[in-house]
């Protein structure tokens, strides 16, 4: 007979390995991106700190940067509010129940965004400054009024006009992005709030909009860095940016390399620094907590 039990004493050799953890090769794990970034950042530092040519050509669109950036932010503002408004009321269409002003202004909302989401930025900004703001200011004047309220031309500078082109056109993309946000929130919530007895404004306000801003924040992010870029059309109404400036330079000083090189490091600049901002906001409100840098600040004020 076959002894069953010196089978059971016996290790089982042929057992499996356990299997290998996959290393992680550290070279795939490096960003090389933000290293190349980098290194192109650097070497454009010390083009400017070592060269006479480039740092004059530095000096000479930091004038630029400020009205850029003044620009970027009162036309993304304006958008923002705008698009908002625009968005909550493109997020409930009408149906047989609706009043005559929620389907006109319905009907309004979704004519002005279909319109300007058709039209280059580049035509808005022309249209607004050379055709809408002069009719509208001379239409003003010709009102009978006081000489005291009369608006001169000139009172209305191309920056803010093109200010004005840049908001309503972003305002207009901005509006999907709030009513894809509003939409996305579950309809149950706004069904159970109203079981408690919430105004419609209420709800928009406390419910609705904190989930909706929160699902939007990186699409607005986007946008944000992408006006900033659009910025530089600014520069076809003589308006002293950074794009306007680089090019009165290098066409002075036939200098087309070195001008253009710098101005592309400062947008890059501005726009990977909106983005990381953009990011970090996202980050914090994620997991709840502070940045590092505010929290680093904050421990240095306690400590003082």
């Amino acid at each position: 007979m076959t002894d069953l039990s010196s089978d059971f004493s016996k290790p089982k050799n042929d057992a499996l390995p356990p299997p290998k953890r996959a290393r992680t090769r550290w070279v795939n794990v490096i960003p090389w991106w933000a290293v190349f970034m980098g290194l192109l950042g650097i070497y454009v530092i010390v083009l400017i700190a070592s060269n006479e040519d480039y740092t004059r050509i530095f000096d000479q669109l930091t004038e630029g940067i400020l009205l850029t950036i003044r620009v970027s932010a009162l036309a993304y503002i304006s958008a923002i509010l705008l698009g908002g408004l625009l968005g909550i009321i493109r997020s409930y269409p009408p149906d047989g129940k609706s009043g005559a002003g929620r389907v006109i202004a319905f009907h309004v909302a979704t004519f002005y965004v279909e319109l300007f989401r058709g039209l280059p930025i580049l035509v808005v900004m022309l249209i607004i400054t050379f055709v809408v703001i002069p009719s509208t200011i001379q239409f003003w004047n010709a009102l009978p009024l006081p000489q005291v309220f009369e608006i001169n031309q000139r009172l209305v500078t191309n920056e803010w006009r093109a200010i004005a082109a840049l908001a309503l056109t972003y305002g207009a993309f901005l509006s999907e992005v709030f009513r894809a946000g509003i939409q996305s929130v579950d309809r149950g919530q706004r069904e159970a709030a109203q079981a408690l007895g919430l105004r419609p404004p209420q709800i928009m306000t406390n419910i609705i909009l904190p989930q909706a801003i929160r699902r939007v924040l990186p699409p607005l992010g986007n946008d944000f860095v992408a006006m900033i870029k659009d910025s530089s059309l600014v520069a076809i109404l003589a308006v002293r940016d950074i794009t306007q400036i680089a090019k009165l330079s290098s066409g002075q000083s036939f200098m087309y390399l070195e001008t253009y090189l710098v101005a592309a490091a400062i947008y890059l600049f501005m726009t990977i620094s909106g983005s990381l901002l953009v990011r970090q906001v996202e980050r914090t409100l994620a997991t709840g907590e502070s940045p590092k840098l505010i929290q680093w600040v904050g421990q240095l004020f306690r400590r003082a």
